[in-house]
């Protein structure tokens, strides 16, 4: 997850409804975080109930959420979905006139699947996706004019948005009471657009001028990766950790597009 926090700082990212356990790792990362330069925060999903269904909803005056668990099959394999929404513009729209709309809201879910293959293997499928979204659109034709006066024709829009995907294959395996392994399969992405328009016609005695701007700007990145994780604790005393990993890591840092045109009216001259 690489965005913190939700509608700029007012949401935390995590829904603690669907959270088991928080580690933070503030210095000296063991090796298995290689290459980390702040801090490392692990966040375990719950599992799901296995033995009945349970739910959970909370309703708020600018945002609500709901959590479902329980078993599939009962004993042996278990689901958790957990889930988020605001909507404090709909509270706003009363309020705002009637030529401008406004987009603010953020959403985010959260599922897990846990299933037993057998004594010694268990697999884990979990998934998060979050987004934030802001937008403005206004039009300008709309707007109450004087007697005798022509309306403009005008449409003005802006957005801002940004949001995370990330996905978890996992199986853990037991091999005896004193060594284990997981092997993990992630994908993850993160991704920043925004967006300006203008639409706009003049009319004048010998004909319209339509101008359109259209600008966008996309950027982020995704990774790709997997990993083996072995842990040999030969005594109570002692454990071994140790295992593989590779990540492909793909980065777009910016993707800019901007049309622009104008259309003038033509006198004909004879």
């Amino acid at each position: 997850v690489y965005n913190a926090s939700h509608i700029g700082g007012l949401f935390s990212v995590f829904n603690a409804d669907a959270i088991k356990t928080v580690r933070l790792t503030k210095g000296g990362f063991p090796a298995r975080f290689g290459g980390r330069l702040s801090s490392v925060l692990q966040i375990d999903m719950k599992e799901g109930n296995m033995k009945e269904f349970k739910g959970d909803a909370t309703l708020g005056l600018i945002s609500s959420k709901l959590t479902l668990e329980g078993p599939i099959i009962k004993d042996k394999t278990s689901f958790i979905v957990a889930a988020r929404r605001t909507y404090a513009d709909l509270f706003v729209k009363p309020f705002m006139p009637p030529s401008t709309d406004l987009t603010l809201y953020f959403y985010d879910l959260n599922a897990k699947i846990n299933h037993k293959i057998s004594k010694n293997d268990r697999i884990y499928l979990s998934a998060y996706m979050g987004n934030d979204a802001f937008g403005v659109h206004y039009d300008a034709s709309q707007e109450e004019v004087g007697k005798g006066e022509s309306p403009e024709e005008s449409i003005l829009d802006f957005g801002l948005g940004y949001g995370n995907i990330t996905s978890t294959l996992r199986w853990n395996h037991l091999f005896s009471d004193k060594l284990f392994s997981n092997t993990t399969l992630t994908y993850s992405k993160y991704s920043f657009q925004t967006n300006f328009g203008l639409s706009a016609t003049n009319t004048y005695d010998l004909g319209n001028e339509n101008v359109d701007i259209n600008f966008g700007y996309l950027s982020g990145i995704e990774d790709l990766g997997v990993r083996m994780d072995f842990e040999y604790a030969p005594n109570p005393n002692h454990d071994i950790k140790f295992g593989i990993s590779y990540t492909h890591h793909y980065f777009f840092p910016g993707e800019t597009n901007l049309n622009f045109s104008i259309d003038y009216p033509i006198l004909d001259t004879l």
